[in-house]
């Protein structure tokens, strides 16, 4: 469209200007290619296959064709890809194009052109200069932007048992809820502090999951009936159990023989500031001595292993934040009884 701003020039000049650019019939044929390609935009390399001419040729037409405002760039990995701009999808720009499309549809080039484009877009997916060879460099960074960090992990949640019912042991503020209700057929849910609960029922009434059972109590004393539970989270807890043997025992008691218990917690720390800020009784666990108590418990097949490593730190002192381990056993057929206190 016509520039009609203070300082600009007259609109008849433009015009002609925009014309010149047009009475090209090597940018009418990068124009009806860019339109053949509108969904997914062209690289210039893909243009030249098209055209059969140079990048250097190509380069200077698109470049004509952006300084008039028909052509628009997108950054896609190490790449640009060229559209057309949503100007040229408007008013007299659209008209124009319009017509020119009509003298030139049925042109033996054009025609030429179109299946040459096929073919160059279906290498893309295809041979080692496809769009995946392209966009191998950044393609974390680019699944990352368009889709969030955690879609794969939250995807992976469907393949719990629709029938099982969940024991959120230690559920804080019920981060894990909205996760995992649409899975299962029921979360309960247990938080032995008032504010936490608070927090976690406001949560399951704004996101109305009606499958989530909230209720006070710790894992020494699971207000939970025997074998209710398919699966125990224990998720960052059991640091602050006073009696693990009790907790271990009941958490038994609440699974279904054969149901899931998984723990994450910290490896072995020194960080004072957990026990000091935020009522951590134990300063992490030896995955190994933990499997022992498992066993002594009445729960079988315990294996773990590291999470990740972080290189997160506390923002209040700069300390780098523990490693985490994930532990999963399986709850044994017997009855066991709870130890005395520990």
């Amino acid at each position: 469209m016509p520039d009609n701003s203070a300082g600009a020039k007259p609109a008849t000049a433009q015009w002609a200007e925009l014309l010149r650019t047009l009475a090209d019939p090597m940018r009418l044929r990068i124009i009806r290619l860019l339109e053949q390609a509108a969904q997914s935009g062209l690289r210039v390399g893909e243009l030249a296959a098209a055209l059969k001419l140079p990048q250097s040729t190509v380069s200077r037409h698109i470049k004509a064709l952006a300084d008039a405002g028909l052509t628009a760039t997108q950054r896609e990995g190490t790449s640009s890809l060229y559209r057309l701009s949503d100007a040229a999808a408007r008013g007299s720009l659209k008209q124009l194009r319009a017509l020119a499309g009509e003298f030139i549809k049925n042109d033996p080039q054009m025609q030429t052109d179109a299946r040459r484009l096929a073919r160059v877009l279906e290498r893309r997916y295809d041979g080692p200069d496809g769009i995946f060879s392209a966009l191998a460099p950044d393609w974390d960074n680019i699944r990352r932007r368009w889709f969030g960090e955690t879609f794969q992990l939250e995807a992976m949640l469907a393949v719990l048992n629709p029938q099982w019912v969940v024991g959120d042991l230690g559920a804080g503020t019920g981060a894990m809820l909205p996760l995992l209700c649409p899975h299962v057929a029921k979360v309960i849910a247990i938080e032995p502090s008032v504010a936490m609960l608070k927090a976690a029922r406001r949560r399951v009434a704004d996101l109305k999951l009606e499958n989530a059972e909230l209720a006070q109590g710790s894992l020494e004393h699971l207000p939970i009936a025997e074998q209710t539970l398919d699966v125990a989270l224990v998720l960052l807890v059991l640091h602050h159990v006073a009696d693990m043997g009790v907790a271990l025992a009941e958490m038994h008691r609440a699974l279904k023989p054969g149901g899931l218990l998984l723990v994450v917690d910290l490896l072995p720390h020194k960080i004072t500031m957990f026990r000091e800020k935020m009522g951590h009784r134990r300063m992490g666990f030896d995955p190994a001595d933990l499997m022992l108590q498992l066993a002594g418990s009445g729960f079988d097949g315990a294996r773990w292993h590291t999470l990740p490593a972080r290189a997160a730190r506390s923002p209040e002192a700069g300390i780098t934040v523990p490693d985490l381990f994930v532990l999963r056993a399986i709850r044994s057929p017997a009855v066991v009884s709870a130890p005395a206190a520990n």
